[in-house]
């Protein structure tokens, strides 16, 4: 025992070093939602913020509608008084979480208005549209293009560097093109991106890129380094800082804004603070621009943040952060800004020190759980109690120590070494795997076992069933060898499943021969169930195309194999269907015999993929649908209303107004 618990103990160590050393994301997962713990734990921390949010609301996009006559998007002459209202109010400085990349079409006027509001009034920095992909820009009109190679004044905001020799490490958002307001605007005052970056594995946000990278300047000899965010702007505003006199040491990892610093780490990237939920003072945009308020009260002396707020119907910019997943966008950039004027950030302490201490606490642990006395015994769980604390501590003083993996280590060599009943417990779920593996595939048996969700009584339940079947099968069975044809479809049904399975994490109900039943919702749901399905028929015709090439180049250009696939949406039942001797979990009822019936019409109407009126509605607007028609099949008293699955919707780019 004592020679396994040396060996599990170097395990340990080295699984941490190589999960981080290429890059794995599951330590790092729960790493992250230990960290957003230790912020729960910790709670609101209460400030005096010297940042205030003016919120594109649903009261202020109601009342703009009712007394102004004016539906979003906004003209601009609006944002115009705003900006002359909270500045002489004493506002120190102004950030618009949005972007004026295209002109108002409404009222060219109110364009004029607003860039002579600007010229007067230099505090403000204004947010950037991005273009990340050359194919996207390339596609703009060209006259477009050419107005947006004329406006460059963005790039007079980029860094002054130091030691740039250390810069290769620097991992900063690159994109092909920034899309700046236009140029009345731009010339006027600051414009940068507000983009919120790239977020961690488990899609919460706890960083801010300082740096972005331009590729199209870079090809044009117009720009060489680095572009910095909004935020940071908006902080050099507040300091009274011209923000084309920040200087970024490559060496030190620190932006020099003024006699201020902002600290970022290797790659770049600045670790947020969070203070708490709803920290940021919020004020509605009419309220302030043309209520009856003490503006001089709300906003002297503070960074006044417009963006959309979580009020805003149809306004999407929500993130997920520590303390809340549907936190406006506009909150991050006040966080940031907060934590630059307050000189807060997170620090995490180098990898070589985690690792360090993952070794000395596997060590400790291992140690005190390998004596023969059950009180030392016990005491190795405490080494994993006092880490937690201490981790906890550092944590209120900024510092970020790994917790997840070193307490998991400590526990596991602990636990291994207290008490045999770890083998017997391993055994049982090993056992109750297996079980699962004769009802369900072992990628589902896999995640029931994980959730503990044991259900395999019969159930209704709401599902998308999906047919596919080779056309033509029979007459191709017929004319070739027996050896080919089991060949063929044996390689045809491996690479359909691996896309139903694998790819969408649908449940293969049964083979028929040349056919496939595959369920999604059951017996796991997910609420993408729909959307799955639509991708996984999609990705099986381009798969069946690249079989048929291997095909031809093997049996020649005579063997091609076609398929009709069929996908309904509606409640079935689930569970295990048999005899004593032989059960198997599978789904009955009408929703699966509808799924064949339409995949059978596939050769009546000559379509590859045909969905149910069900399914259009509940895909929403990722797809293009074409309307084949009404059809009556065999066991429904009303006809079918179908529709052929063309492809999935490109999302359009080239939209002005963006939001982080």
């Amino acid at each position: 025992m004592r020679k396994i618990s040396w060996i599990i103990a170097f395990a340990l160590v080295l699984v941490y070093f190589l999960a981080y050393r290429f890059g794995n994301p599951w330590i790092e997962i729960f790493e992250l939602k230990t960290l957003d713990l230790r912020y729960n734990v910790r709670g609101t921390e209460h400030i005096d913020p010297h940042v205030v949010i003016v919120g594109i609301d649903e009261d202020s996009l109601a009342k703009m509608s009712v007394f102004k006559h004016d539906e979003w998007p906004w003209q601009r002459h609006h944002y115009g008084r705003f900006i002359g209202k909270v500045l002489a109010a004493g506002a120190k400085a102004v950030a618009f979480d949005v972007s004026f990349t295209t002109p108002d079409e409404t009222n060219p006027k109110s364009d004029l208005y607003l860039a002579s509001v600007l010229l007067r009034n230099k505090k403000v920095v204004l947010g950037t549209y991005m273009v990340f992909d050359r194919e996207t820009y390339e596609s703009y009109p060209e006259k477009m293009k050419k107005d947006l190679d004329r406006n460059t004044y963005y790039l007079n905001y980029a860094f002054k560097m130091k030691n740039f020799e250390y810069a290769a490490t620097i991992m900063p958002i690159s994109v092909y093109k920034i899309i700046p307001p236009i140029a009345r605007f731009s010339s006027a005052v600051p414009s940068a991106a507000f983009e919120i970056g790239e977020l961690d594995v488990d899609a919460v946000v706890r960083n801010l890129p300082l740096f972005i990278k331009e590729i199209w300047s870079e090809e044009k000899g117009l720009l060489s380094g680095y572009l910095p965010h909004m935020d940071l702007i908006a902080f050099a505003l507040y300091e009274d800082v011209d923000p084309r006199n920040m200087i970024v040491d490559f060496k030190k990892r620190l932006v020099y804004v003024g006699n201020r610093t902002v600290r970022f780490d290797m790659n770049g990237i600045f670790h947020l603070w969070y203070y708490g939920d709803k920290i940021f003072p919020e004020y509605p945009f009419y309220e302030v621009t043309y209520g009856n308020v003490d503006l001089e009260r709300l906003v002297k002396g503070k960074v006044v943040l417009l963006g959309y707020t979580t009020s805003a119907k149809g306004l999407y910019d929500l993130r997920s952060t520590p303390f809340n997943p549907n936190t406006a966008g506009v909150m991050i950039h006040a966080t940031a800004i907060e934590n630059f004027i307050r000189g807060d950030t997170l620090v995490r302490i180098p990898f070589y020190l985690r690792l360090l201490l993952v070794f000395l606490v596997v060590l400790t642990a291992n140690l005190l759980s390998s004596f023969s006395k059950t009180w030392l015994n016990f005491l190795s769980l405490s080494v994993t109690v006092i880490y937690v604390f201490l981790s906890y501590y550092m944590f209120l003083n900024h510092i970020w120590v790994d917790t997840f993996y070193p307490v998991m280590a400590g526990v596991v060599l602990s636990t291994v070494n207290i008490t045999s009943n770890f083998y017997r417990e391993y055994a049982e779920k090993k056992k109750l795997r297996e079980f699962f593996y004769r009802y369900v595939p072992d990628t589902v048996a896999d995640v029931l076992v994980k959730q503990g969700e044991i259900k395999l009584g019969g159930e209704k339940k709401d599902i998308v069933v999906l047919f596919s079947d080779v056309k033509g099968f029979t007459a191709f069975s017929e004319s070739k060898d027996p050896e080919v044809v089991v060949s063929v479809l044996n390689e045809y049904l491996t690479a359909m499943a691996d896309v139903i399975r694998n790819r969408y994490g649908g449940t293969i109900d049964k083979f028929v021969g040349d056919a496939i039943m595959a369920v999604f919702g059951a017996p796991i749901s997910y609420g993408d169930e729909v959307e799955r399905a639509l991708n996984c028929a999609l990705d099986m015709r381009k798969e069946l195309k690249e079989l048929n090439e291997k095909l031809k180049a093997r049996y020649g250009d005579n063997l091609s194999l076609d398929s009709g696939i069929g996908i309904h949406k509606g409640e079935a039942v689930v569970g295990n269907i048999g005899a004593p001797f032989r059960m198997d979990y599978t789904v009955i009822g009408d929703t699966v015999n509808t799924a064949s019936r339409i995949e059978s019409l596939t050769r009546k109407v000559d379509a590859e993929i045909l969905v149910s009126d069900e399914v259009v509605r509940a895909a929403g607007d990722g797809f293009l649908f074409e309307y084949v028609g009404e059809f009556n099949v065999k066991g429904k008293s009303v006809a079918l209303n179908l529709y052929s699955l063309r492809g999935r919707r490109e999302r359009d780019d080239r939209t002005g107004g963006d939001h982080s």
